[in-house]
């Protein structure tokens, strides 16, 4: 066996120069041994060696960063309205299927047809709505929906988005 293979051999604990000294038995996992370290050593390793992070203690109202990816919308339905008939805050459903939609787009509308919503509440304050207008900065429980009638075959196409794995907390 050559000198550099009878070196690499696993096992064997070799000098330069000299011949293996002794064979020990490999045995995986087995726990080194430290020797025991006085206190004050380890005082004084510890003014060498900082940590790299200071730590400091929480305390229990504290509130820590945290970064969060926004979920995207998972589900839509699309709902549509004949505007031939006339609707005075009649509500689009969706407290009926349990939905909270985070996302209300007109899809299409009927050239020269118009109407108006309310989110959430009646008494909010109604908002004109016009082909392709996007709704995404609030959750929508419901919306109310207000037209004049209109021309047969006016009608328009409302899709509303939600992801149902959000969890909502009420105050």
């Amino acid at each position: 066996m050559s000198q550099k293979k009878r070196l690499q051999y696993p096992g064997e604990i070799c000098r330069p120069n000299e011949r293996i000294v002794e064979r020990i038995e490999v045995v995986p996992f087995r726990p080194a041994y430290v020797p025991p370290v006085e206190y004050r050593h380890l005082q004084e390793l510890e003014k060498i060696i900082r940590p790299m992070v200071a730590v400091k203690p929480k305390k229990p109202y504290e509130l820590t960063p945290t970064l969060v990816q926004e979920i995207k919308d998972w589900e839509y339905k699309n709902f549509t309205l004949d505007l031939n008939v006339a609707r005075t805050d009649a509500p689009l459903g969706l407290r009926d299927m349990g939905l909270v939609a985070n996302t209300m787009t007109v899809i299409t509308l009927t050239a020269g047809a118009a109407f108006s919503y309310k989110m959430n509440k009646v008494s909010n304050d109604p908002t004109p709505a016009g082909a392709g207008f996007v709704e995404d900065q609030f959750e929508i429980e419901e919306l109310y929906i207000t037209n004049t009638p209109q021309g047969a075959g006016t009608q328009t196409i409302i899709r509303i988005a939600w992801n149902p794995l959000l969890i909502r907390v009420r105050p």
